[in-house]
């Protein structure tokens, strides 16, 4: 985890970039696979926010579930099956890009299989799944106690697809500043983009790389 590289090892870093922007302690927790942890919805929200936190917990419930609560489960099925598998990683895909329906737009056929046979011919499907139930099992803990918590100088990118329920690109920024992530980052430079998904340096290369070198074009 580059934030984790950020809190550790910070005096051996020029910076970090990232495109989350997350606690370094969000799996711990009892509900960890749960984006709400366990909290109902407000019966006073509005509807258009209510189908937008419905949306995500569609896209995202799913993978954290499964991949905190039963990796190992998973894993035997998607390393057995290679047509499993390929479904496994092309609903994510499809579902996490900025695509307007079609994840042709993003992702070729050629990139998609060629993501599957990465992880099929070097049997690493586990791999990538066990992360999430070890960060639940063994819990995140603090290398030293000073704030902010990475202390690498962060460049943040955000992107349109992936913005909260009754956030928009335009306030995201100023939302972040406002939460209680905010603290945990030496951020220098952070930005929103319009347009893009979870997989963003794939799918808006050329704004990523102009983020990328304005965090790091301080730190040389």
């Amino acid at each position: 985890m580059t934030g984790q590289l950020g809190h550790k090892y910070s005096d051996e870093l020029y910076a970090i970039h990232i495109g989350s922007a997350l606690k370094l302690s969000f799996f711990t927790g009892d509900r960890a696979w749960d984006f709400a942890g366990g909290r109902p919805l407000p019966d006073n929200i509005p509807e258009r926010i209510r189908t937008r936190i419905l949306e995500f917990d569609r896209r995202f419930a799913s993978h954290l579930a499964v991949h905190v609560l039963d990796p190992s489960t998973l894993a035997y099925g998607l390393s057995d099956s290679p047509v499993g598998m390929l479904a496994w990683i092309l609903e994510r895909l499809a579902k996490w890009s900025d695509n307007n329906g079609n994840v042709e737009n993003v992702f070729s056929k050629d990139d998609i299989l060629t993501h599957a046979t990465i992880f099929w011919v070097n049997n690493a499907i586990e791999t990538s799944i066990r992360i999430y139930a070890n960060a639940n099992r063994y819990p995140w803990a603090p290398a030293h106690d000073r704030w902010p918590v990475i202390e690498a100088p962060t460049g943040i990118t955000f992107v349109g697809y992936e913005n909260p329920p009754g956030i928009t690109t335009e306030n995201r920024v100023q939302n972040f500043l406002d939460s209680d992530r905010a603290p945990w980052y030496n951020h220098v430079n952070i930005t929103a983009h319009e347009h893009g998904g979870h997989f963003i340096p794939w799918e808006i290369p050329d704004k990523w790389v102009e983020d990328l070198r304005r965090t790091f074009s301080g730190r040389r």
